[in-house]
């Protein structure tokens, strides 16, 4: 077994899960980050090389969060390279706009298979690993969208709801066990990822809020206008995970969401 401590994130290649990676490697983690890219693709080896800077080694597994037999082997060999799991963030997900009426099969097929069943198959591995180790912290990304209606985002509400719903059930029955394992949901709402960094979002902002952004660096220029749209930065969710992973206090909170808004649910 690792004397150092291990964290495990899907979606670990770029935007928050790469942040995150980062921030636990600078406090004495190992890494297993977990992606749909090849860890040779450019992005996922910054991630890589900055990570291995903040002094932590890293598993990096192309992996589809999708594939039981994919996941079921990550975590397999996550387990024999370092023998411990102290905490998982199940972080990785997908965005896609269009009004409930017209979306197809495939737009909501593919959102419950990654952002919902896949945070299910990470929180499953996770807990098996946690039972046997008897302890760790299990960390889901919802969002904002999870505790309300967002018009053109009826998938991302759906899997982010459920992300909350499955939570508190994974929660529940850790905590029936009597092992110190915990189980949180951070909320946040819109971040500077790539995720935002498309036409198609800045369309969705442009359409439901009133706005006329020609570009995503406009939109996000705007939080400098009185009344402005405003983003948290990566690094604002990853203090809160950081916080969940390692403070006693967060073991105060078990299958509760954690909401960071800046006021969009007033």
């Amino acid at each position: 077994m690792s004397d150092k401590k291990t964290v495990l994130i899907t979606g670990g290649a770029m935007g928050q899960g790469s942040t995150h990676a980062v921030e636990f490697a600078k406090q004495g983690y190992d890494c297993i980050l977990l992606d749909m890219l090849d860890p040779t693709d450019k992005r996922f080896a910054e991630t890589i090389r900055n990570v291995e800077q903040a002094g932590g080694s890293v598993l990096a597994l192309k992996t589809n969060i999708c594939s039981t037999e994919e996941m079921e082997s990550a975590f397999a060999k996550a387990w024999e390279r370092y023998g411990r799991l102290d905490v998982v963030i199940a972080n990785a997900g997908i965005i896609n706009f269009n009004y409930t009426w017209d979306l197809s099969d495939e737009e909501v097929e593919r959102a419950l298979a990654v952002n919902l069943e896949g945070t299910w198959r990470t929180d499953k591995y996770a807990a098996r690993y946690m039972r046997e180790q008897g302890y760790g912290r299990i960390i889901n990304i919802s969002s904002v969208s999870g505790l309300k209606g967002t018009a053109q985002l009826a998938t991302y509400c759906m899997t982010k709801f459920g992300i909350i719903g499955l939570t508190k059930t994974l929660a529940l029955e850790l905590q029936r066990e009597g092992l110190p394992i915990y189980c949180n949901v951070v909320c946040p709402t819109k971040v500077r990822t790539p995720m935002c960094e498309t036409e198609a979002y800045v369309n969705f902002v442009n359409s439901t809020m009133g706005k006329n952004f020609a570009t995503w660096q406009e939109m996000f220029e705007d939080e400098k206008n009185p009344g402005g749209l405003k983003f948290l930065n990566p690094i604002d969710i990853t203090k809160m995970v950081l916080w969940l992973a390692e403070s006693d206090e967060a073991t105060k909170f078990n299958g509760r969401e954690v909401v960071m808004d800046l006021g969009a649910l007033l």
